[in-house]
């Protein structure tokens, strides 16, 4: 049967995360699960995505910022039918375990044509950091930086510092900010591109985007569908969030 839809579907906080923010998950999701410290499916996002998962209509793409090794963490990306990924933010596109050489030309003559680096603005990244021991920064495989805030981070010092990386001159980067993460990923490094390539490349009949961040939307808006769970940076911004049941 052919597979005639498109599912692009973002990983963390979509379909799964860790108990810190959601204590509810119990069904593991990354091999990591094992000692406690991975992520997990709630019982309702495993039967949302076991509805697409059953379908044998239906190419399940997962949209992802995570790298290589994160994305090979997961315990979907073992699943013989779910054989493409995007990861990086777009940086990356997996086809059978393989980089897509169409879009790995094209995003390796973008970097060759960034007149600020990755490596420039890590060091200046790096500058900032060194005297501020509650965060980490991360070169990831030289697609984008992030930077991490240690899990017993005051908020208002993790907001303040966040503030102050937000004034680099980097107007050939955007800034991505996940709870205590925040990514400088360069501008063309974006899973809009790598969806609008992929649906050019497959033409499916339908498609559809799932996401959770306000970053997630501009690659859910190129399909036919857009979906986004409840209690997320998305719904609240639509004041779509899931408010509890109070009786009168």
């Amino acid at each position: 049967m052919t597979q005639n839809i498109c599912l692009f579907i973002d990983l963390d906080d979509t379909l799964f995360q860790t108990h810190r923010k959601n204590p509810a998950g119990m069904i593991p999701a990354t091999h990591s699960a094992k000692t406690g410290k991975g992520s997990y499916m709630t019982q309702a996002q495993y039967l949302f995505f076991e509805l697409f998962n059953e379908s044998k209509k239906i190419k399940i793409i997962p949209t992802t910022a995570r790298d290589y090794q994160q994305y090979h963490n997961t315990l979907l990306s073992t699943f013989p039918r779910i054989d493409t990924a995007i990861l990086y933010f777009a940086g990356m596109i997996l086809n059978h375990n393989a980089e897509e050489k169409q879009w790995q030309q094209h995003i390796q003559k973008a970097y060759q044509q960034i007149d600020l680096p990755i490596s420039q603005l890590l060091i200046q990244v790096q500058n900032i950091i060194s005297h501020h021991p509650q965060f980490i920064v991360y070169n990831v495989d030289d697609y984008y930086i992030t930077v991490k805030a240690k899990a017993e981070c005051p908020i208002a010092i993790r907001e303040a510092f966040f503030s102050q990386l937000k004034t680099l001159k980097t107007s050939e980067y955007f800034i991505h900010q996940n709870d205590r993460a925040l990514s400088l990923v360069p501008n063309f490094i974006n899973k809009q591109y790598a969806v609008q390539y992929l649906i050019e490349k497959y033409q499916p009949e339908l498609t559809i985007g799932i996401g959770d961040s306000l970053t997630d939307l501009s690659f859910m808006q190129q399909c036919d569908f857009q979906m986004f769970p409840s209690d997320t940076q998305i719904a609240k911004f639509f004041g779509c969030e899931n408010p509890k049941l109070q009786l009168q």
